[in-house]
């Protein structure tokens, strides 16, 4: 066996495929040029559709851009300001937020395109009695005379259709500026209608703001005297809530921020703050006084008495002089006795002031005390009366609170009406940067638009009808989808060749048909633990499908390894074995199954290809009756004996009973599916009924791979040199 084929069948993807479950999609790195490669391949399959949609779109285009009205445009450049340059809020403008920007543009914008601006400039224009408009857009025909009053009304709103139509709003990016054109058969007409509508443009918005500033006017008028007697009344009713609870305001002030009555100061709170002022000057004599009185009683003739003071000081220098005296006379000297009857009597007077002191700092201490008591209960008293009126002050204060929103509300209003009544209409936001002048070249149509438009529609036509087809499209793109879509494995992928250069493909061992037969049968040995089944047969959906040409390439590449093989036409009522080994269809199969015993006249050699071979022979008028008794398993059972391999061409499933009756003596079926067959649900359904009958379907073989393949990597248009490529399969119409 050849070893390098060896290893490429080894290799290959499909060889460790279980049955049942569908192969993986390569995820590569080329994946997204993988797609385009697909996408391409889908092209040159239907380039046919690609070529004659575009060339129909271009046609059209052609046509059409001939045909079409020449149309001048006319365009006029304008100026839309957010707001108007003089600016009436003293208090600066309100800031505006890129969103009220856009949506202040998107709103003139939509205003430039509305319907009352269009019957705005059809009666400015009179363009009802204007003989070019009327006759450029056809509106008079079929008006006899002078047209009445529903006639008028019908082609006003004609006119204003058309003007809706014919007018294009163009803003400037990044700026204020907006283009405004008129595209009509006329250059004149179609600058006159510009410039027409402009002007109404910019008179519509003078006249809204007008309108606006009036209406506001009347608004403010009607709830400034609607607030003033809210006013009123709330002033009123805080004034007599204030006189029937005797709540006596002195003074009071306003936030100058939210304009709120702050700070009010009632005739209660007054007395409250004047005897608690008074209580605490009665409680500091009191203190005072107290502290006099329990001071000592030289420290209070000293600080209350000059005279006791004085007193004092003599008797000092009287003792002083008694003492001198009696230390030098004795106290029997009548000057001691004098000096001493001095002493006791002013000792005496010094008591007196002393207890005269006392008498009244207690005098004193007793009236700071009565003082006090007498401020504290006065200051109980108003204290009472402060926290009654306290409680009546809520009511109050929530009148207090309406009277001062009220206030606020009738200020600001009227301010409001003052600024309105300074500005006016003021100046207009809109202004013309250039006015509409009549075009020299008509705008439309443009020839090279129409055919670059007609272009795209051509290609995205042909790409819609490519993909239609592409869905459409049941065959096997991909062989490896048999696996998915079917639950096959897939044994093989065998190309399209010439039906002439096929014997001499098949035994030259260099050829694709060689090696990708040779792959097949190299899958085969994996797919049992003997190895190659021994007994299989192929079938397929429908004839020509490519299971005769299968089953003889398969049998010769088993014999050129040195494998004993025998090849049996099993497809009884359409043979084509013997048309492709070129003999005549004597004897064969079906001799034997209606009782000839002698197998060996049946068998036959083939010198090109190696194997022996068994014809159909003659067609019975029973072949279902024939495959269903029990002389083919006996034949294989004894050809096996002989035969590494016995290879059987059955018919196809679909229409007739003898394959799912020929597959129960051998070891299982491979199926070929043409790569070109389109009735995927036909296959499912001949799967269907092999299953049925348990036959074990080892694999499918993909029959007659093309150019259309070699997306998915199994062309075989390169690497061997062979001038031919990819032609049919030598029995694409009698095989099967």
């Amino acid at each position: 066996m050849d070893t390098a084929n060896t290893g490429r069948a080894i290799a290959s993807p499909e060889i460790h495929a279980e049955p049942g479950k569908a192969a993986q999609p390569y995820q590569g790195g080329f994946f997204d040029m993988h797609m385009l490669e697909k996408a391409f391949v889908a092209l040159l399959n239907h380039k046919a559709w690609v070529i004659g949609s575009i060339v129909a779109c271009l046609s059209l285009g052609l046509a059409v851009t001939f045909l079409m009205t020449p149309l001048y445009s006319a365009a006029s450049r304008i100026e839309i300001s957010p707001q108007a340059p003089v600016e009436t809020d003293v208090k600066g403008a309100r800031e505006k937020t890129l969103a009220n920007e856009m949506s202040f543009f998107n709103t003139q914008y939509s205003l430039l395109e509305s319907r009352s601006l269009a019957a705005r400039t059809v009666r400015a224009g009179n363009l009802l009695n204007d003989k070019v408009f009327l006759d450029h857009f056809r509106l008079a025909e079929g008006e006899e005379g002078a047209p009445n009053s529903a006639q008028r009304a019908s082609m006003a709103e004609r006119a204003e259709k058309i003007l809706l139509d014919s007018i294009s709003v163009s803003p400037v990016r990044q700026s204020s500026l907006v283009d405004i054109s008129f595209a009509t058969p006329s250059p004149e007409l179609s600058a006159k209608l510009t410039n027409l509508w402009v002007q109404q443009f910019v008179a519509a918005n003078l006249d809204r703001r007008f309108a606006a500033t009036s209406d506001a006017r009347r608004f403010l008028e009607q709830r400034i005297s609607t607030i003033r007697r809210n006013l009123e009344d709330s002033e009123r009713e805080l004034i007599t809530y204030a006189a029937s609870n005797n709540i006596i305001t002195l003074e009071g002030g306003v936030d100058s921020g939210n304009g709120r009555t702050v700070g009010q100061r009632t005739l209660a709170a007054a007395d409250v703050e004047k005897i608690s002022a008074a209580l605490s000057e009665a409680r500091d004599a009191r203190i005072a006084a107290e502290s006099q009185l329990s001071s000592s009683v030289s420290s209070t003739e000293m600080s209350s008495n000059q005279s006791v003071s004085v007193l004092r000081q003599r008797r000092a220098e009287l003792a002083a002089d008694l003492a001198r005296l009696e230390v030098q006379f004795g106290d029997e000297y009548p000057e001691v006795v004098a000096k001493r009857k001095q002493l006791e009597a002013l000792t005496q007077s010094v008591s007196g002031e002393a207890n005269r002191a006392r008498s009244l700092n207690r005098e004193i201490y007793s009236s700071a005390i009565t003082r006090e008591r007498e401020l504290q209960a006065e200051l109980d008293r108003i204290t009472g009366n402060y926290r009654d009126q306290q409680r009546r002050s809520i009511e109050y204060t929530i009148l207090q609170r309406e009277v001062d929103t009220n206030r606020q509300l009738y200020d600001g209003l009227l301010q409001r009406y003052k600024e309105i009544g300074a500005a006016g209409v003021g100046t207009n936001n809109i202004a013309v940067v250039d006015t509409a002048t009549p075009p020299r070249v008509p705008s439309s149509p443009n020839l090279f638009l129409n055919m670059a438009l007609a272009l795209v529609a051509g290609l995205g036509i042909a790409a819609a009808l490519v993909f239609l087809l592409e869905q459409l499209d049941q065959s096997i793109r991909d062989p490896s989808e048999v696996s998915e879509r079917f639950g096959l494995p897939l044994l093989g992928s065998i190309p399209k060749v010439e039906a002439e250069e096929f014997e001499a493909l098949l035994i030259d061992k260099k050829s694709m048909v060689y090696e990708s037969y040779f792959t097949a049968q190299t899958n085969l040995t994996f797919l049992t633990n003997h190895g190659a089944p021994r007994s299989f047969m192929l079938t397929s959906t429908r004839p020509g499908e490519g299971k005769s040409s299968s089953a003889l390439s398969l049998a010769s590449v088993f014999a050129q390894t040195n494998k004993k093989v025998i090849l049996i036409d099993a497809d009884i009522r359409s043979p084509s074995l013997n048309e492709l080994l070129d003999v005549e269809n004597k004897v064969g199969l079906s001799n034997y199954l209606t009782g000839v015993e002698d197998v060996a006249e049946l068998i036959k050699p083939s010198s090109m290809f190696g194997f022996d071979y068994m014809l159909a022979g003659p067609m019975p008028p029973n072949a279902a009756e024939l495959f269903s008794s029990s002389r083919l398993r006996q034949l294989i059972e004894l050809l096996l004996r002989e035969y590494d391999h016995v290879i059987l061409d059955a018919p196809p499933v679909l229409g007739l009973a003898d394959a799912p009756l020929l597959a129960r003596p051998v070891e299982g079926v491979i199926f070929a599916i043409d790569a070109s067959n389109n009735s995927a649900r036909a296959i499912k359904s001949a799967l269907s009924r092999l299953r049925q009958t348990e036959a074990h379907i080892f694999g499918a073989l993909v029959t007659k791979v093309g150019r259309r393949n070699e997306i998915y990597g199994y062309g075989y248009g390169y690497g061997y040199g062979y001038g031919y490529g990819y032609g049919a399969d030598k029995n694409s119409d009698s095989d099967d």
